[in-house]
């Protein structure tokens, strides 16, 4: 097969990690596999790899992007592309508008229902409770579970140079150590790495020396720096490090006790041999072990509470009773390597991804028979741009309406 692989971005997060190693799998097998990509952080280990890069337009003024889909057009046309694989919602869109003649699948990794202007496209969905949404809207044809694939031959603890990453950033063995690897992103992500910053109070007087390793960069950075400086200063002492991005952070997972987090970056954390808990958001907290995998399978290794009280926090409690069970704690660092491994290895998901491949080509039907398909794409995105400008100019309105307007009638 001959495969245009698109990732959303070329930024350090899950989503685009997952598409640069199921297109270098696909490859392996023997497929002639290209990406369509921008500059970014993931651009050098995307050029490592040896894929072949096609060049997607740097500025994108407004989705979906006319450039983005001339470029699909005609890397289909020059290539003789047979399936377009595009990763989240806008992309997949695009590659639905642009790829004339090829198949299109798109992965969705993102939590939520589908916005209405997804495409009638072979889905690829991370997670149970999407999956089955999707099934009952779109058939079993067109819908198929696919969880985020870790590649458990590089995320092999016997790989990692720990004793390197200590020297680097001056962490001596000893202190109880947890870890959270993530975009420092406002949305979804700020607030599961600030609780795990003010668990580290919460339990120092149990745990003295307990530390906190806080891999990635982002949006909030200089948010959750401010945070970690007040902890250390309270403290008198270096218990909150923040290592910014790194493009290999094996060693940060291997150097923790406890990782924290959410989606791919738990999962990668479990392969290397780490209990986990996954910290989502208003308040989800919920480990990872063989009675709360029902829920991860429903949810994704994810999850959104009912709310948070921040003096009433589950997470120092979860984390501490995993530190102070040493045995525990090594049963479900076992048993959470041997999960990953046998259920979201990268080579099991890319067995999975070869068959969404064959069945989006079964699937295929020439363009010009597709235009009452398109016409209703097109519309239900109008209608979705419609209502998100009608949104906007309501909040708008309501920033700069005075105090006393919207109460006639009253006096």
């Amino acid at each position: 097969m001959r495969v245009l692989v698109i990732p959303h971005d070329m930024q350090l997060g899950g989503s685009s990690i997952n598409a640069l190693d199921l297109a270098r799998a696909v490859r392996e097998r023997g497929h002639d596999v290209r990406v369509l990509a921008r500059g970014g952080p993931l651009r050098d280990r995307l050029a490592a790899t040896g894929l072949p890069i096609v060049e997607a337009p740097e500025q994108m003024s407004m989705r979906p992007s006319p450039a983005v889909l001339r470029a699909v057009r005609d890397t289909v046309r020059r290539h003789r592309i047979d399936v377009v694989h595009a990763y989240e919602y806008w992309p997949t869109l695009e590659a639905y508008l642009g790829a004339r003649g090829a198949a299109v699948v798109g992965s969705i990794m993102s939590m939520g229902s589908l916005p209405p202007y997804v495409p009638p496209v072979t889905l690829t969905l991370g997670y149970g409770d999407l999956h089955d949404e999707v099934t009952a809207q779109r058939g079993t044809a067109r819908s198929h579970l696919l969880e985020p694939p870790i590649d458990t031959d590089w995320d092999d603890r016997a790989t990692v140079d720990l004793d390197a990453f200590r020297a680097a950033h001056d962490l001596p063995a000893g202190p109880p150590t947890f870890a959270i690897v993530s975009r420092l992103a406002r949305s979804m992500k700020q607030e599961s790495i600030e609780r795990c910053i003010d668990a580290v109070p919460a339990l120092d007087p149990e745990l003295p020396g307990i530390r906190l390793l806080v891999v990635g960069g982002g949006s909030a950075e200089e948010d959750i720096r401010r945070r970690a400086d007040k902890t250390n200063a309270d403290l008198g002492r270096r218990a909150v490090i923040l290592t910014g991005p790194l493009d290999d952070p094996r060693a940060a997972y291997v150097c923790a006790d406890v990782v924290c987090g959410m989606g791919s970056s738990v999962l990668r954390g479990m392969a290397l041999g780490a209990a986990a808990v996954v910290v989502g958001e208003r308040g989800f907290t919920e480990p990872v072990r063989p009675d709360t995998i029902p829920v991860f399978d429903r949810l994704g290794f994810y999850g959104v509470g009912e709310g948070l009280d921040p003096a009433a926090d589950p997470l120092p409690g979860m984390l501490l009773s995993l530190f102070q069970d040493a045995d525990r704690r090594s049963e479900l660092a076992l048993w959470s390597a041997e999960l990953v491994r046998g259920r979201m290895s990268l080579k099991r998901q890319t067995d999975r991804l070869l068959k969404c491949y064959e069945a989006a080509i079964a699937d295929r039907r020439p363009f010009a028979e597709r235009g009452r398909e398109r016409a209703n794409a097109l519309g239900q995105l109008v209608a979705y741009k419609g209502s998100e400008l009608r949104r906007a100019r309501r909040l708008k309105a309501a920033r700069t309406r005075t105090p006393g307007e919207g109460a006639a009638g009253h006096g």
